[in-house]
């Protein structure tokens, strides 16, 4: 029964983290994110 309890506190903590950083950064601040790693940068634009 403990096991039980501390996994459930475990998975309900991880879920309020994961909630809140929806609430901060949005979920449109991901995708600009991703979006970043495929900029170069200007030195590599500059050689070519």
């Amino acid at each position: 029964m403990d096991r039980f309890f501390l996994a459930m506190m475990v998975s309900a903590v991880l879920l309020l983290i994961v909630a809140s950083d929806l609430l901060v950064n949005g979920p449109s601040r991901q995708d600009q994110t991703a979006q970043m790693a495929n900029i170069q940068p200007v030195v590599a634009r500059l050689i070519r």
